[in-house]
Formats: structure tokens, sequence, C-alpha cells
């Protein structure tokens, strides 16, 4: 063991040094690891320069983290306007209340800065008082266990400023501490029950970093949620060591753009009036699913009021629930029917137009009239009140006779009343700027779906689809587009985009228009066969001062989602369609109603009667296209790049920025635009969509010499030109529907 140990001691001392070479030895160490370590250093340090990364982390990143914040700066939403100005829908801002009762929360003064005990009583009478929170409640959220601080339920949110400021005086007033509020942006419904399923609402919505933002989700604050909400900007401010931002360092990284505000058509005068007379409808005819009225500018196509029942307060949803009958559904463009004997309008003014309708020639309508297998009577016969009677076809309209409106459409011809569902553009969606469109349909398979279409059977529409046939009539045979976008302003730039007429066809001549409307005036004023006739009154049920009024009532069975139509006493669309005046309409009002309680015509005059009175009052007022706001200029837009997109997506947003768009086909994709993407286009410019279907001449009326030229072009067509120089199609000498595969040349009369 001795020897082991000495032999360990030799060996850790062989090489022993006096101490002058042991220290230059451990400098030579120590100078050797001191440059390696400098150079590891230096070419980590290049490496950090290069890169800006070390181990896979963004340095900069990091760094940025600790000592700057970005914050989201929300665009300010748009707000939405009547023609004249008057608000419909603007931001708010709403707060909701909350109690601290957290006992550890206390300032250093060891103030006692939460809701104590004590106070419990006090503060739910506060609330009570204040917001109508039920006492109990409100102590019992107070007397929850564990918890820092308690909120109050919708009771004790979307509170007003006034409100929240009423609650924090009183609570201050009774020495009470820890009642605070949280803020957030909301959208002001000033009107409440006010066209709400058309006006939408729009509602906060949580990002991902905790930010609230407004976003439509229903109706035009949903459809035009691009245009009205804006872009979020961007900016960065400076941290200091503690995580604190220091104010006035910050930089903008992104521009915030505000939203557009939008200017309804709407008449905030006549869309109140309408409002309640449809509640004094509604409790005429009792519990119904649906009701829907809609006033329309004649000349122009602008919605100047519409309404539906059920509907709900935009203000305080209520209403909006389940459990209060709310459905969902936009009854103006949303849902499909069966319109009825308002369908009438459309197949005499075509038969007219075609020479087909002879007023007095006669039938007998007891005996009904077979189609194939299928036989047709008229609703006095199918309900017992009559046994049958001879009348004209005049006097058949009038009544609203089934089997003389089918044998009108048997004189047509099947084939020319299917071409004239198709000029009217019946099974096509209006796509006036709304999304969520629904399209109708036509389905002309069989010589009995055809006939029925006649009287507004087997076919299903929409109700702009309906306004839109109905404007060609009061037009003098002009169709127009529905529109409810009068102008679109920019508030960054002060500039806008304002509306206008568009022309969408022209299916009739103004001599069949006036003609149709003539005997549409006898369907209230022939007390023997008029349906708008009342006979407990002796006189019209639709009366509009001493106006002479073209009307038009529908029946329409309720057809079941299963196939086949409902059983029952009133398992019925019941529709209205009238002009006023007459002679030269300003105005035209569709009221529908589906499965009421109760009936009687006489509830007609309750709504309609009285909103068109206002409405022959206010006709200077509303005779022209609405101009709300004033700006510098037009604001430019640019033709977006659609093609291969949607159709139908791309006419909506066309539309959305007050361009007249032409349809062409009935494909689902765009083919092919006139203009093309990028080229600035000004409110009022006129667009072809060529879909990737079309295998019909489209109605041209109204389309541009240059817009004719370039679909002739598509389509291989020599094309003539006649009358005017620069004004646009008011003739072409092949009817519209015929084959293009039949049409080789094409002479166009151009009219100013």
């Amino acid at each position: 063991m001795k020897n082991l140990i000495n032999r360990f001691l030799t060996f850790v001392t062989r090489d022993r040094r006096s101490p002058r070479v042991n220290r230059e030895h451990v400098g030579q160490n120590l100078m050797i690891t001191t440059v390696f370590i400098f150079f590891v250093f230096l070419i980590n340090f290049a490496i950090i320069i290069a890169t800006d990364k070390k181990f896979g982390v963004d340095l900069s990143k990091n760094a940025k983290d600790v000592y700057q914040t970005t914050v989201t700066k929300a665009a300010k939403r748009g707000s939405i306007y009547d023609r004249n100005g008057n608000v419909i829908a603007e931001n708010s801002t709403t707060y909701t209340v909350y109690a601290i009762i957290d006992k550890k929360y206390v300032s250093a003064s060891k103030e006692k800065l939460y809701v104590q005990d004590s106070q419990f009583d006090k503060l739910a009478e506060i609330l009570n008082q204040q917001i109508g929170i039920d006492t109990d409640y409100a102590k019992k959220q107070l007397e929850q266990k564990d918890l820092t601080q308690v909120y109050f339920g919708s009771s004790g949110s979307k509170l007003s400023y006034s409100t929240m400021k009423a609650i924090q005086e009183a609570a201050e007033k009774e020495g009470i501490k820890g009642v605070d509020f949280d803020s957030s942006a909301s959208r002001l419904y000033p009107n409440g029950t006010f066209a709400s399923e058309f006006i939408g609402i729009a509602q906060s919505k949580n990002g991902k970093k905790g930010d609230a933002t407004l976003v439509g989700t229903t109706g035009m604050e949903a459809s035009m949620d691009d245009t009205l909400s804006g872009t979020d900007g961007k900016i960065t401010y400076e941290k200091d060591e503690n995580g604190n931002i220091l104010f006035g360092t910050g930089k903008t990284v992104k521009n915030t753009v505000d939203g557009r505000d939008v200017y309804t058509t709407l008449d905030a005068t006549l869309q109140n009036y309408l409002e309640t007379q449809m509640d004094v409808f509604m409790k005429d005819v009792g519990s119904a699913t649906d009701a829907s009225a809609t006033l329309v500018n004649a000349e122009t196509g602008e919605i100047l009021a519409t309404t539906q029942r059920p509907t709900y307060n935009a203000d305080t949803l209520q209403g909006m629930s389940k459990d209060e009958g709310y459905n969902w559904l936009n009854m103006l463009y949303g849902t499909n029917y069966e319109p009825g004997s308002t369908m009438k309008v459309m197949l005499l003014a075509s038969a007219i137009n075609e020479g087909a309708f002879n007023p007095n020639q006669s039938y007998y309508n007891g005996d009904g009239i077979t189609i194939a297998d299928t036989t047709i009577n008229d609703w006095s016969v199918n309900n017992g009140t009559s046994t049958g009677q001879n009348m004209t076809l005049a006097q058949g309209f009038a009544y609203s006779s089934n089997v003389g409106m089918t044998i009108l459409e048997q004189e047509l011809g099947d084939s020319t009343w299917g071409s004239y569902l198709s000029k009217f553009r019946f099974g096509l969606p209006t796509r006036f700027g709304m999304a969520n469109e629904e399209s109708g349909s036509v389905s002309l398979d069989n010589e009995v779906t055809t006939a029925m279409s006649a009287f507004g059977q087997g076919v299903s529409v929409t109700e702009t689809q309906m306004l839109r046939a109905f404007s060609s009539v009061a037009n003098d045979g002009v169709m127009l587009e529905p529109r409810f976008i009068s102008q679109v302003y920019d508030p960054d730039k002060n500039s806008s985009r304002v509306g206008s007429t568009e022309v969408v066809g022209n299916p009739v001549s103004s001599d069949a228009a006036s003609q149709t409307r003539d005997y549409m005036v006898t369907v209230g004023t022939d007390s023997q066969y008029g349906t708008l006739y009342s006979s407990s009154t002796a006189s019209p049920v639709i009366q509009v001062g001493d106006y002479s009024v073209a009307v038009k009532s529908g029946t329409a069975q309720y057809a079941k989602e299963d196939g086949g139509y409902e059983e029952g006493q009133n398992s019925y669309i019941y529709s209205v369609v009238a002009m006023v005046p007459s002679d030269d309409p300003k105005f035209v009002m569709y009221v529908t109603l589906k499965k009421p309680e109760h009936f009687s015509i006489t509830y007609w005059s309750d709504v309609i009667n009285p909103v068109l009175e206002q409405a022959m009052l206010m006709q200077d007022e509303l005779s022209s296209t609405a101009v709300a706001s004033q700006s510098s200029g037009e604001t430019a837009y640019k033709m977006p790049d659609i093609t291969g997109k949607s159709a139908g997506d791309a006419a909506v947003t066309l539309r959305q920025n007050l361009v007249h768009v032409v349809s062409l086909g009935t494909g689902s994709k765009v083919k092919k635009t006139s203009v093309k993407a990028g080229t600035n286009l000004s409110a009022g410019s006129q667009v072809l969509i060529l879909t990737d279907k079309i295998k019909e001449l489209p109605d041209m009326y109204g389309w541009t010499k240059e817009n004719v030229q370039t679909f002739a072009d598509w389509m291989g067509l020599k094309v003539t030109f006649k009358g005017s120089e620069s004004g646009t199609v008011i003739k072409q000498n092949i009817n519209s529907g015929t084959d293009l595969k039949d049409v080789k040349k094409l002479t166009i009369t151009l009219g100013e």
C-alpha cells in the first residue's frame, strides 16, 4: 500500500516546476482560452448580424415584443341613412356593468375598492331602479364565492352612456366602491322597428387578440359589410422596461380606412307610417305565418319602404327569438313562393302585346277547363259559392277566373307564354344588391304546369322578381331593376357614388302596359265581377283619394315542402298589387299575407290605402333619385377581375357599387366581361357579364351601342344600327328568347 502511494505521488509531481515557470504556463493557457472564446463570440456575433437569428429564434422580433407593441386602430363602421340623411344605423359605445367582490382589492392606503357585503342590498336596489334587474338575482350574483368580479346578465349589458353614468353616480352617492363598466363598440338603431329584416343588424365580434369589431350578420348590414366596415389600421408604440406603453411614440404602420356611409332609397316618414299601418293590418288578420309590404317608386325602381311580419326591434332585439315567433326569413328576396293570381297581370299584358286578347270573348266557367288529365276550376266553383256563370275574358280578369285566364293562355300558346315569362325574367334572381337571394323557378315541362303558371300556381317567385315584373306594367313597358342604394359616400375622400335608374328590359309595349292597367282598374270598380270591390261598402277596397287605382288580388294554395298543397280554410297566400295613379303610375305597392287566422278583402285597406295616400302627398319630393350628401366628386371604382368567378356574386358586387349590370345567359360562372379588369367605372356604367351558358338572344332594350357591338362580336353576329348615333337600344328586329343558333344578322334601332 505504501509503495502504491509513493508511485502515485511520483506521477503527479514528475513535471513540477518552479513557481515562476508554473505562472508562465498558466498565463499561456489563459491567453489561448481567451483568444478562443473571443473568436467564438466574434463568429456568433457575425452570424447574428447576418441572419438576425440564434438557435432559430427571431431576435429582432423578440426585442420588439419586449420594447414595442402594435395596436389595432379599428376603422369606423359606416352609417346607414334614409334618402334624406336621417340615421337608420350608426356606431355607438355601450357599457356592461360589473361589480368587484374580491376582498383583496384594496388601495395602497388600505382603502376597500370592492363592493362590501353590507352594500349588496343597496347596490341591488340601484340596479333594479336603473335597469330593472331583479334585486334577488342581483344579490345572488354578488354573494357568489371565490370570484373576483361578477356580471348581471343581459340586462346589465348594452347600456347607454346616460344609463352608465346614472348607475355610477348612484353608487358614488351611496359610497359604494367596486362598481365598474366594460365598454364596447356597438351599433345603434334609433328607429327600433324600421325595415328591420331589410336593414339587418351588425354585432360586435371578438378577434383572436381579444379586440372586438362590428360585423354585419343579417340583411343589408351583412350584404354590404365590405362597404360599411372599412379596413383597420395599425399603430406601433414603444414600451419602457416595465412593459408600459410610452404614449407619444406611436408610429402608423397601416393607415385606417373608415367604412363608407350608405344612403338608402328608403324614406323615413313612409317607412315609419308603413310599420304603424302594418301593425293595424296584423291585428285584423290574427296570427299569420308571414306578411310583407313594399312600396316602390314606379318611375325609378327605388324601394321607398318595406317591412314584414313577424319582425323585431333592431335596437333592443325584442321579437327576434324563436320563442317570439321569429323565423329569420327575409320575405322580400330570401324566400320562394307561388304568387297566385297577381301573375295574371303579366299574362294579360303578354296577351295584349301579342294581339291574343279579345276582351269580349265569352265563356262559361261552371264546367272548368281540362288540360291533359287535369281540370282547372274557378275559386267560386271550388268553394261552392257558385255553380258557374257566363262572362267575357275582360270580366274574367276582374273576377280572377282561372278558367278564363287558362283560355287566354291557350290562345297565347304555351311556347309564347313561356317566352314572356323569360322576358319578365322569372326564374332568374334580380341580383339587386343583396346576398342570399333566391331565384324562384319556372318549370314548363308539361302543358298542365304551363297552364297553371298563367294563374300563378306551379311556378315560384320572389317578391323582388314580382316587383321587377310589375314595374314594366307600371312604367309603360320598360322594366326597371329594384334599387335600394341612392348613394355611397366615402368620408375619407369626401367623394361619393350616386345611383340611377337601371333599365333591365322591355317585355311589352307601352300600349299593352296601359291597357293592362285599365283592366286592373276594373278589379276594384266592377261591382259584379271585381275581386277588390266591397259589396258591404259598395265601393272599391283600395282607394287613394280621388285617384284611379290599378289593382289585382291574388290567392294561391299554400304549397307543402314535400309536395302538394295544404288543406284548410285559410291555407292560402293572399296578395295585392296596386299602382297609382292608374294612367301614369308614380308608385307600386305589393302586399302578401300567408295563412292568416282571419281574412277579409277589406283588411287590405288598413295598410295599402293610407300608405299610398301618404306617398301621393309626398310625390314631389319622391319623384327624383335621392342624393343626400354633398361631396367633392365621384369615388373611383375599378372593374374587378371576375372572370371564372360566380356570376351572381359578381352582379351583386357591381350593383352595390352602383354599376348597371347586364347578365347574359343562365350559367353560374363569368366567361367574359365587356369591360377589362382594372378599368375605371363611373356610377351608372353599363357592364355586360357573359356567363358560361347562353342559348337565347337577350332583350337588348336600354343597351348602349358599344355593348351591342361587343355582344355581336362575342356571338359572331353581324349587326346593323339605325336611328340615333349615340342613344340606347329601343328596338331589335329579332325577338328576345330566339335561339342564338338561328340568329346571324341583327338590326338594332337606337333612340335618345
